[in-house]
């Protein structure tokens, strides 16, 4: 029992009115559940891909970009996210049917380090094209893989091709250490070894081709795994390896290196030059005593004495022209074979003399095409001794094509 007391005796009748009358008056009846219907827009226009969460429920929009949902009323949050879009979410409060219009906003990516996207330049496919417009699969070792690889083996590129996917070296001379290149299980006389687009290693490389290239002054290397014969001809049927040489940078690097089985290496690179001509310089000193591993009287590992040098001249305007020309020479001898048994000594020996050019150079010609011209030689000669008997051979390759290219409209 409430009793109420008043000095005034005219309010008496005020506030009996107000009690009896918030008596009578029934509180508003909260609803049990409500319908939301959520709208979500770019700009203006419905975006039709959103996914909308209410509370527990999630629903996709429909083509309109709207959303419908049953849900308790009280406290929840609405949450709403899409491929390319800005999340967004917010707590809101219901108690009656509601329209929600939510305005997303694109993702805007600011790249603040674009050295990172780094644009790859491929040449084994006869032209220099972006590595996405290649009209065939071109696979690229970066110049990290290279250094890799090159710490290990710092003499010849064997090691770096023989732990490329899909590429085998194959040992074809055990005594004297020869290898070739088995591209996809095809053998290696089918692969063909090329430096920045020219055969300077010959139509068919031979087997010691690989044991006498340091990778200290290579860029990159371009595989093509699958017939390149379109591009190559006959000797190009299991794959293509184009070895990539370095542009000047105006440094110079020394690499020495020696192993357990009396191994030796001292290489040199050096390059400079200025905006628009420069040269690179690749010289090369190797020796390895040959190896009796396991005692039986014949050389595991051969014996080999190797001199490696090769300039290379790069020019280039801001006219789209530029000249590239290199000179390379390569001088070794290789010894191996053993003691038989009886006492009958077997000597193996193989010299190699060999020395090639090439040139490459495009023009871009005012309202005009695009004029390409490469051209190489090589030549080759072996002293083999394969116990008393002596054999001598030459191989010699020539190459040289010219093109021009037009742009017609979009192609």
């Amino acid at each position: 029992m409430i009793a109420l007391r008043f000095r005034r005796p005219g309010l008496h009748a005020l506030a009996l009115a107000l009690v009896l009358g918030a008596a009578a008056v029934p509180a508003a009846a909260q609803p049990d559940s409500v319908t939301v219907r959520v709208a979500v827009s770019d700009r203006g226009r419905p975006v039709t891909r959103a996914r909308v969460q209410l509370g527990q429920q999630a629903t996709r929009v429909d083509r309109t970009g709207t959303a419908s949902f049953r849900a308790p009323a009280g406290r929840t949050s609405v949450g709403v996210t899409a491929a390319g879009y800005v999340p967004w979410r917010s707590d809101l409060f219901l108690d009656r049917d509601t329209l929600i219009a939510i305005p997303l906003r694109e993702v805007v990516i600011i790249i603040e380090d674009p050295i990172g996207l780094e644009e790859i330049v491929v040449t084994a496919t006869r032209s220099e094209q972006r590595i996405e417009d290649a009209p065939v699969r071109v696979e690229v070792l970066a110049r990290e893989e290279v250094e890799e690889k090159m710490l290990m083996t710092p003499g010849d590129v064997a090691m770096m091709l023989n732990e490329t996917s899909g590429l085998r070296v194959q040992t074809t001379s055990p005594s004297l250490g020869g290898a070739n290149v088995r591209v996809q299980g095809l053998r290696g006389r089918y692969t063909q070894v090329l430096s920045d687009g020219l055969p300077l290693y010959g139509g068919q490389s031979g087997s010691l081709g690989l044991l006498q290239i340091p990778p200290m002054d290579l860029r990159q290397v371009e595989v093509i795994k699958g017939a390149a014969s379109a591009l190559y001809g006959s000797s190009a049927l299991g794959g293509v390896v184009n070895l990539v040489s370095r542009l000047p940078e105006g440094d110079r690097e020394l690499l020495l290196n020696a192993t357990t089985l009396g191994g030796a290496d001292a290489v040199l690179w050096s390059s400079a030059g200025s905006r628009e001509l420069g040269y690179t310089l690749l010289a090369g000193l190797h020796r390895q005593w040959d190896a009796d591993v396991d005692g039986d009287g014949w050389a595991d590992v051969p014996a080999y004495r190797r001199a490696v040098i090769r300039p290379r001249l790069f020019w280039a305007d801001d006219a789209g022209r530029s000249a590239f020309a290199t000179l390379g020479a390569t001088l070794e001898e290789r010894e191996g074979g053993g003691r038989a048994a009886d006492g009958t000594v077997f000597p193996e020996e193989l010299g190699t003399r060999r020395v090639d050019a090439g040139l490459a150079a495009r023009w871009l010609v005012e309202r005009g095409p695009l004029l390409n011209a490469r051209a190489s030689g090589m030549m080759q000669r072996h002293a083999h001794a394969f116990g008393p008997r002596r054999e001598r051979d030459r191989h010699a390759t020539w190459f040289g094509e010219t093109s021009a290219a037009w742009t017609v409209l979009r192609h």
